[in-house]
């Protein structure tokens, strides 16, 4: 499925290689093949926002050559899986933006659903821990996609488990609400992929804010930001305020639980600063 997404990726824009180019080489079948890979309640969350994309907003990325590794797949339920992995895209570009990534190894944080109507796997949220890097000089690198709007009973339930997380970490019961399989990853790569003894701990609880939610029958996909009182290991977190983004799933005993967590904080400082570049390819 990872393989299918990217090569599916890599049709979007300029050739192989290759850096720049207008809007009008952007392949529309590609674009429209990739969003079809998502899911209609799909909610996707990057590094360089402080909002979440939904299905109408994400615009697809040029990507060439891809690398993936390390994947680690689990299963809340029969038709629902969580997937980790680190993925490289060199000569990645916003085509939107102009903005290019790093093209580094990343890690990935990904909920796919069975579309029963479909027969196939969709994406319902997605992490994307890459950061910008630079841009193509003379683009519009400040252009962001529209923001969407967002059910407010999804939100206030968004909120509540949020709650619920928090004082659970407080206390000392994080297991009692991680769903069958739940993954966690972090920006710097650190992530937890199976059961073991607790990891990640608050040392005090913080304000939610941003909270953006898609309840989508046993599942619900929430985004946020936060600053970080967080310890992983032991061991500080940056603290500035990132977003979030969580996966809860209904078990059976009609209790949500978290799947997947994508912390997008850092254990080292992430440099930020960014530069133009001269497009390959006009």
């Amino acid at each position: 499925l990872a393989q299918e997404a990217f090569a599916t990726h890599s049709r979007v824009g300029s050739p192989n290689g290759q850096i720049g180019g207008a809007q009008d080489m952007t392949d529309p079948g590609a674009v429209q093949d990739v969003k079809a890979m998502y899911d209609d309640d799909a909610l996707i969350q990057s590094a360089r926002l402080n909002y979440g994309l939904t299905r109408d907003t994400f615009e697809p990325n040029d990507v060439d050559e891809f690398v993936i590794a390390d994947m680690v797949i689990s299963r809340p339920s029969e038709e629902v899986l969580v997937a980790s992995f680190n993925v490289a895209l060199p000569n990645r570009v916003d085509v939107s933006s102009g903005i290019i990534f790093g093209g580094q190894s990343l890690p990935r944080l990904v909920v796919l659903r069975w579309n029963k109507n479909d027969s196939q796997w969709k994406i319902f949220t997605s992490a994307d821990f890459d950061s910008p890097q630079s841009f193509l000089c003379n683009s519009n690198s400040s252009y962001k996609p529209q923001r969407s709007q967002f059910d407010e009973a999804s939100n206030v339930l968004a909120r509540n488990l949020l709650d619920e997380l928090m004082d659970s970490s407080m206390n000392g019961t994080e297991k009692s609400v991680q769903a069958k399989g739940m993954q966690y990853v972090f920006a710097s790569g650190e992530r937890k992929t199976s059961g073991g003894p607790v990891r990640a701990k608050m040392k005090s609880r913080t304000p939610v804010e941003n909270v953006e939610a898609i309840r989508s029958d046993s599942l619900l996909a929430v985004r946020y930001d936060s600053l970080s009182t967080l310890t992983l290991d032991g061991g500080d977190v940056e603290t500035d305020l990132r977003p979030r983004l969580f996966t809860f799933h209904l078990d059976q005993d009609g209790r949500w639980r978290i799947a997947a967590m994508a912390i997008f904080s850092a254990t080292e400082k992430v440099k930020d600063a960014i530069s133009c570049v001269k497009p390959t390819v006009e």
